[in-house]
């Protein structure tokens, strides 16, 4: 049977936790892989800790808890790949600990890999609504990549939902860039985009997917203005690490120029459902971009 280990990054969210756990049980022709799961929680106090090991009977499977008390995302996704460096498996999995996964997701994932002689396999991310009133609206979809195509070559993945081949985290030896800690996102963007330009396929399948809650403070606009904002700040750091210094300073501009003419083009169109969402998000990932440079080492922390 083939070795699989998947990794769940956790903080403070231990009943979506528990959820994942049990969606990872239901899933179909699990005996068929030897499942490990590794929770690597983030909190001081190790707040998973007993929930976890009352848990561990009802599962069936190995589960290994660690704790990393560094604050980030960045420190604990790091930890689990120091963590997988001794366990030696064929295949890895990132999810999301509010994450439900598809029954298929496993079949999925592995047929995928094997069909398309894929080395990183990623899909789209659901939301749950049933928390939240019609009359929200859930920002958080702006961000995600949905594609009409069954299958698609992509450059990155998010690490809410990924697969993939442990030999090419094995011989490239890559981490999370620590440098993207403080602002809670892009690390995992950075880490698949250094892959693919390390020449790993990666490919997103409709069929493998996952479903999220829907958080609270991500119905509110002022939540998608500083995203935008945070992400174009970010970029600029993620196109020089890529392109160089040079080539990648010159991209992050020129995407600055785009997303802000972009913003001039909508603000010419007649009023739509998304018009001052796509408004917003257009010009603050272009102030974002163009302040980048300068502001990059100066933001904050993301908590």
């Amino acid at each position: 049977m083939d070795n699989i280990i998947l990794c769940i990054c956790t903080y403070k969210r231990n009943n979506k936790l528990i959820d994942c756990l049990l969606s990872i049980k239901k899933l179909k022709l699990l005996k068929k892989f030897n499942i490990k799961i590794l929770i690597l929680d983030n909190t001081i106090n190790f707040s998973s800790k007993n929930i976890i090991k009352n848990l561990k009977k009802k599962i069936g499977f190995k589960i290994f808890l660690k704790n990393e008390k560094r604050r980030g995302v960045v420190f604990a996704r790091n930890a689990c790949l120091d963590f997988i460096n001794k366990e030696n498996p064929k295949y890895v999995g990132f999810i999301d600990d509010d994450c439900i996964l598809d029954p298929s997701w496993l079949i999925n994932t592995t047929k995928t890999i094997n069909s398309l002689n894929a080395d990183i396999v990623t899909g789209p991310q659901h939301y749950n609504k049933d928390n939240i009133s019609k009359n929200k609206i859930n920002y958080t979809k702006f961000f995600e990549k949905n594609y009409k195509k069954k299958f698609l070559q992509v450059n990155w993945a998010a690490t809410n939902n990924v697969f993939f081949k442990y030999s090419i985290i094995k011989k490239s030896g890559l981490k999370f860039d620590e440098n993207l800690n403080k602002f809670g996102m892009g690390e995992d963007q950075l880490f698949f985009l250094q892959l693919s330009k390390l020449g790993k396929k990666i490919y997103w399948s409709k069929k493998i997917s996952v479903t999220e809650t829907i958080h609270a403070h991500r119905l509110n606009l002022n939540w998608l203005i500083i995203r935008s904002y945070r992400l174009g700040i970010l970029g600029n750091y993620i196109d020089r690490k890529i392109h160089g210094d040079l080539f990648g300073l010159l991209m992050n501009y020129m995407k600055s120029i785009y997303f802000f003419l972009k913003f001039v083009f909508i603000l010419f169109l007649p009023f739509k459902k998304d018009y001052f969402i796509s408004l917003n998000n257009n010009l603050f990932r272009a102030i974002g971009k163009f302040l980048g440079p300068i502001l990059f080492k100066k933001i904050k922390f993301l908590k």
